[in-house]
């Protein structure tokens, strides 16, 4: 069933995509540094989509390498607490008094 859905939604979104490409079919100027370059609008924003998706995705894998890191980190540290409480456990009780 899911999958279906899945399969659905991927067709309205190629057929949307295809019609915004059509409407949208009109050259645009593009400036940068280096010179001008002619695009159709559909591509402009097809192209903008892309790198906000690059970007958004690479933010996201390098706070995701963060959170690993700090998640590796404190695993240690419980590892190592763990190790000290069962060895003090181990220990007889005295009493000095």
């Amino acid at each position: 069933m899911r999958r279906i859905l899945t399969i659905i939604i991927f067709i309205i979104v190629f057929v949307v995509g295809i019609a915004f490409s059509a409407i949208n079919n009109d050259p645009v100027a593009l400036n940068y540094y280096l010179g001008t370059l002619s695009l159709p609008l559909s591509i402009v924003i097809v192209i903008s989509i892309l790198l906000g998706l690059i970007l958004g995705a690479s933010a996201i894998f390098m706070s995701s390498l963060q959170l690993r890191y700090e998640n590796r980190r404190l695993h240690k540290k419980l590892d190592t607490s763990e190790q000290e409480i069962n060895s003090l456990r181990i220990l007889p009780l005295t009493d000095e008094h």
